[in-house]
């Protein structure tokens, strides 16, 4: 997979924020997230290596270049593009660009989230109510003992 069409396409997908507190998914580096998931995963290596290569070709139509040559416009009609060819290649990537972007701890500080997991701290809970288990428990043992 060609990191540097991976980085563009992520800055699409998810931009720079207009007042620049938030970075691009690409320019955060999101794209080792992209290239983790599809180490682990073969299919989605080959699903996306497919997507980029489509993408690379419909870009090439506009621009011999490619769609790093691309002006901010025409790249985002050239994803347009791409979704009615491969359907499933931007959902995916976005899907992945999100798991990685959302949970970096510049973004959530930005966001004026919480950076850390939610326990040990935690979040309050109702106390369990054991209750809900009595009609199960007066039916009695259906299993023997071994």
């Amino acid at each position: 997979m060609n990191s540097e069409l991976l980085s563009l396409v992520l800055d699409e997908l998810i931009p720079t924020t207009s007042d620049g507190r938030l970075p691009g998914a690409g320019t955060l580096g999101v794209g080792a997230v992209v290239e983790h998931a599809v180490t682990g995963t073969p299919e989605l290596g080959q699903m996306l290596t497919l997507g980029f290569a489509a993408l690379e070709g419909l870009a090439q139509r506009r621009n011999p270049d490619g769609f790093g040559a691309l002006s901010r416009s025409a790249r985002v009609e050239t994803l347009r593009d791409l979704e009615k060819a491969a359907p499933m290649f931007i959902p995916t990537l976005l899907t992945l660009a999100c798991v990685g972007y959302y949970s970096d701890e510049r973004v959530l500080t930005a966001l004026n989230g919480d950076a850390r997991p939610p326990h040990p701290k935690g979040y309050e809970m109702e106390p369990d109510d054991f209750s809900l288990l009595d009609g199960v428990r007066s039916r009695g043992m259906l299993y023997r003992n071994c």
